[in-house]
């Protein structure tokens, strides 16, 4: 009856890696203290840190309606704010190996593509570069926005490029598992323009990207139906898209999840990745579905449709070239644990099979994080889409 939510947890047992990120670190709300999130002091080549002045509160700044110099909106990039999970997380999750497969995204061969950081794990759920890093470009940065257990906000504001609070396994609904909730995120936000080091009038041209995957589904209650849940989902993300605009957010993008019967977690039981199980997509459908009704008259507000885009390149319609001919392998994992029902895992030693091109492979590993490869004809499909509703004009290549 739950099949997908089955599914899922059945995607938690054998790769908790990807779907839990019960961290050791705590996770600041509005009484915690923001410098105990810090991990270290991170160099960042943008141009600098914007500084604050160290006042107490921020209040003011409320009633500077002024709107920035023209030339100022005009030639500076617009901050990025990143919230959200795996799709997103640069590095914010924690690394200690004694957590086992929920520190995978720490140890090889994560990060083996990723030239900009020396082919090493980077704390990203991928072989190299993820959503957020491509959301930076096509906004003109050079590198995406640091993660926010990175900087040191005692001397420093917030790098030009923006923040990105995303974390490994984070749901939306507090009561769906112990842990990082997207409303953390919020208020680790929050605490900074407390705190005098974002300013409200800094928002006011800066984006939000919500990389939420579907965490909350991984963890369904005896007494909650599917459409219960869905609508617990889509409305915590609802009130997370207003409480980003009541801070003074000035746009928003929400992705859709990937349809969930596309995704090597079920495949490979189900059709030995030479398919999708549509059977297994009935819990993201409905999501999908109730998301854009939800968000269909919010303003200043894009649902981003990654599932469609995904599922137009792992299954392209006969004499598609999307992808071109570089994707070769569109549903089986590049890094596949060798035998998952043991609790093998990608990055656990002498435990899986590595692909020797991942560039070829549309998914990195069997929870269905797409590689850099993967990411990048996914964005590559949405940049027009972005780049009209944020009013960008300069095309970058990805």
């Amino acid at each position: 009856m739950k099949l997908a939510a089955a599914c899922f947890v059945l995607l938690v047992l054998l790769s908790a890696a990807t779907r839990v990120a019960e961290s050791s670190r705590p996770v600041a709300g509005g009484h915690h203290d923001v410098s105990t999130q810090r991990r270290h002091q991170h160099g960042h080549k943008h141009g600098g840190h914007h500084h604050h002045d160290g006042g107490d509160d921020n209040d003011d700044d409320d009633d500077d309606d002024s709107p920035p110099p023209p030339s100022s909106k005009k030639n500076r990039p617009q901050k990025l704010f990143v919230f959200g999970d795996d799709a997103a997380d640069t590095g914010n999750g924690d690394d200690d190996v004694k957590l086992g497969a929920r520190s995978s995204q720490w140890r090889p061969p994560f990060g083996m593509s990723d030239a900009a950081h020396a082919q090493r794990p980077s704390g990203r759920f991928s072989d190299g570069l993820v959503q957020s890093d491509y959301m930076a470009k096509i906004m003109g940065h050079a590198e995406a926005p640091p993660p926010y257990t990175y900087d040191n906000w005692a001397d420093n504001g917030i790098d030009d490029a923006g923040l990105n609070f995303a974390v490994g396994g984070a749901t939306v609904a507090r009561d769906a598992q112990p842990g990082p909730s997207l409303g953390d995120q919020i208020s680790q936000l929050r605490d900074l323009i407390r705190d005098g080091i974002v300013k409200r009038k800094d928002l006011r041209d800066s984006v939000a990207l919500v990389a939420y995957s579907g965490n909350d589904y991984g963890y369904p209650k005896e007494d909650e139906d599917d459409d219960t849940m869905v609508a617990k989902v889509v409305d915590a993300l609802a009130d997370l898209v207003s409480g980003l605009q009541d801070l003074g957010m000035g746009k928003v993008l929400v992705n859709t999840l990937v349809s969930y019967g596309c995704e090597p977690w079920l495949t490979r039981k189900t059709t030995n990745y030479s398919s999708c199980d549509d059977t297994g997509n009935g819990m993201s459908d409905k999501h999908n579905t109730a998301l854009r009704d939800r968000l269909a008259d919010a303003e200043d507000v894009m649902v981003l449709d990654v599932n469609s885009v995904v599922r137009s390149l792992v299954e392209p319609k006969e004499g598609s070239t999307l992808g071109g001919k570089q994707l070769k392998e569109r549903l089986r994992p590049c890094c596949e644990a060798a035998d998952p029902d043991a609790g093998d895992y990608c990055g656990l030693d002498d435990a899986f099979y590595l692909c020797d091109h991942p560039e070829e492979y549309f998914f990195w590993d069997l929870a269905g994080h797409p590689t850099q490869a993967g990411w990048r004809a996914v964005m590559q499909l949405l940049q027009g889409p972005i780049m009209q509703f944020l009013g960008i004009s300069n095309l970058e290549h990805l």
